[in-house]
């Protein structure tokens, strides 16, 4: 996310927005009709339209309030539903027009790549390496390649671009720990109808191999994207692969809280004010996140100074106490020293305190299951 005063705007729906402007004005020069373009690219807004109604609806449902609702992300959940509606508007698509969708689709992913780095080290490859960067150069290949049949879509072509796609995500999840084995069943399966309805030419196993090769070179060549910190350096800093400051502050109680005191343990460090919609519509999903987790502690740090009552804040954060740390930022140094400039901020630290995950904006169970596993 980045922040724009207290706005928090997300950038991999800002590069979704923009590219669907790209890609209608794109379509539009090489003579798509508007009635065709319009059918494409509406999938896309049906798909968000549908994820940000079910994640209102999941969120009244958690918080019971509608102001807080519409800052809901609605997780796996949502996810899943705006899948289906996509898939629902596709498979009403005109097959001549399934060319220009999946072309859309990967034009999209690529755009959203990009714009949201991750790091991680190749299976077999040696150092940590900018993931989103090959990954973004995967698709692109993907998309000269449908661009070259996206007019004349055959079965075969969209099959196997489905299948480059899927091998795509599936590196990029092995990477950052994200990996499920039940995926490969749907995977081999792609392979499967995709083999049997068009098999790949010798040519096509060549490229292939030959790509795998130059990014097998690439990666050992190039250098890590941070310096790795060993526990106990000194060297602090704010971004990811780097030490935040240690701070003490008091609790609700007036006992004290010292951050180094959790050296060992994965920890979350929350920023968040009692008046901020964002912040008490991710509170019930990261207590239930807590309640869940024996080895990792959030750590909740109320902004003191931005609240008109500190009383507010201690009442609202009554019903999570059992769940969070909850300390007070009573002279804004802690705040000043993480540079929070639009809540929620969150930070996420390993076992030896480096930051391996920050978001500007609210997150909810999926999200902190994902960063801290």
């Amino acid at each position: 996310m980045i922040a724009i005063g207290p706005l928090n705007v997300r950038l991999d729906l800002l590069a979704m927005m923009v590219s669907l402007l790209i890609l209608y004005i794109g379509f539009k020069k090489i003579g798509l009709s508007e009635k065709d373009r319009d059918a494409v690219l509406g999938t896309w807004f049906a798909g968000f339209l549908a994820w940000k109604g079910s994640a209102i609806v999941l969120g009244l449902a958690s918080t019971g309030s509608l102001a807080l609702s519409l800052y809901a992300t609605g997780g796996t959940w949502s996810i899943l539903i705006a899948a289906g509606v996509i898939a629902f508007f596709v498979y009403r698509l005109s097959p001549s027009l399934r060319g220009y969708w999946l072309f859309s689709a990967l034009f999209l992913w690529f755009a959203m790549t990009l714009v949201v780095p991750k790091y991680g080290t190749l299976p077999l490859l040696s150092s940590s390496q900018p993931l989103h960067l090959y990954m973004a150069a995967l698709i692109i290949l993907l998309l000269i390649a449908t661009w070259r049949w996206m007019r004349t879509p055959t079965l075969g072509a969209l099959l196997w671009t489905g299948v480059g796609a899927f091998s795509i995500w599936l590196i990029g999840s092995i990477v950052t720990g994200t990996f499920e084995l039940w995926w490969v069943i749907p995977f081999f399966l792609l392979i499967a109808v995709a083999a049997y309805v068009a098999r790949p030419s010798q040519k096509t196993l060549q490229y292939g191999l030959g790509l795998i090769v130059v990014l097998a070179i690439i990666n050992a060549s190039l250098p890590d994207e941070t310096p790795r910190l060993e526990a106990g350096s000194s060297q602090t800093g704010l971004n990811i692969g780097q030490v935040p400051p240690n701070f003490e502050l008091k609790r609700t109680d007036g006992t004290k809280f010292n951050l180094s005191e959790l050296r060992g343990e994965r920890i979350v460090v929350n920023f968040w004010a009692s008046w901020c919609p964002p912040c008490r519509a991710e509170m019930p999903d990261m207590a239930k996140f807590a309640r869940e987790q024996d080895d990792v502690t959030i750590v909740a740090v109320n902004t003191t100074t931005s609240e008109r009552d500190v009383a507010d804040a201690e009442s609202f954060v009554a019903p999570y106490e059992d769940a969070f740390e909850v300390v007070y930022d009573e002279e804004g140094i802690v705040g000043d020293a993480y540079r929070i400039q639009a809540m929620p901020t969150t930070y996420v630290l390993d076992e030896n305190g480096v930051i391996v995950a920050k978001q500007f904006g609210a997150i909810d169970h999926a999200w902190l299951d994902a960063q801290t596993n």
